[in-house]
């Protein structure tokens, strides 16, 4: 949305916000990356995610009943600070759409135009496994959507080559929802799933919704963390 990320995902998509959780008592757990110093990049892909049958997961924004965005490819690019002991405390990715269907239609493209999403410090649900949860509170949300200053993702299917409508999502804090992380067994990868709630998009029509904050966003990703930006270096990314 990257054991590799599950994201974004629009979500889906890029985020800050454990210290609801914290405040309840629960651990914070950053990730934990192997091979690169304090102070150096960690890089980021996160990819669609497939299930035991190699079925790629298909990412869904729901902005109403009956009216859905579905891409049957995410990739995300990121990357994040290293910290002492190959602490990684918050992370910025950058997602891509593709083979994507919208409102009916069966063609619809999905321009980021610069938009991320950015994940704060996850709170541990158990060992190898943690949580990032979104609230209406942009304080302790742990999970946001970024865009450069007049910038949104839109979303535009299209008929016979002409555009119907506009879907937009553009910088918010989606109000509720989650991702949740676990380490591979065999990989120092993860892997995440995506239900976020809440989340605010506005429409040129009727045809791609009547806009509102309702929309919900699911999906599975798969991450792997390297210390090149060629992202040819692989190195371990994993929670305790």
């Amino acid at each position: 949305m990257i054991r590799n990320y599950k994201a974004l995902g629009l979500a889906m998509m890029a985020l800050a916000a454990f210290g609801a959780i914290a405040a309840q008592g629960a651990s914070a757990n950053p990730l934990t990356v192997s091979g690169i110093a304090a102070g150096g990049t960690v890089h980021i892909t996160g990819t669609t995610d497939k299930n035991e049958k190699g079925e790629s997961s298909i990412h869904t924004l729901v902005v109403e009943p009956g009216l859905e965005v579905k891409c049957t490819h995410a990739l995300y690019h990121g990357h994040a600070v290293v910290g002492a002991g190959g602490v990684v405390n918050h992370m910025t990715l950058g997602p891509e759409y593709t083979g994507c269907s919208a409102f009916g239609f069966a063609t619809a493209h999905v321009k980021v135009n610069g938009c991320t999403y950015t994940l704060t410090t996850p709170t541990k649900l158990k060992a190898g496994e943690v949580t990032w949860h979104a609230s209406a509170n942009p304080e302790i949300s742990q999970i946001h959507v970024i865009c450069p200053v007049g910038k949104k993702i839109e979303i535009t299917p299209t008929s016979f080559g002409v555009s119907v409508c506009t879907a937009s999502v553009g910088e918010q804090t989606p109000t509720a929802g989650h991702l949740v992380a676990r380490n591979e067994v065999t990989s120092e990868t993860i892997t995440d799933e995506a239900t976020v709630e809440g989340v605010t998009y506005t429409s040129t029509n009727s045809a791609c919704g009547k806009g509102g904050n309702t929309a919900k966003f699911t999906g599975n990703t798969t991450a792997t963390c390297y210390s090149n930006e060629a992202h040819t270096i692989q190195v371990g990314c994993t929670f305790s």
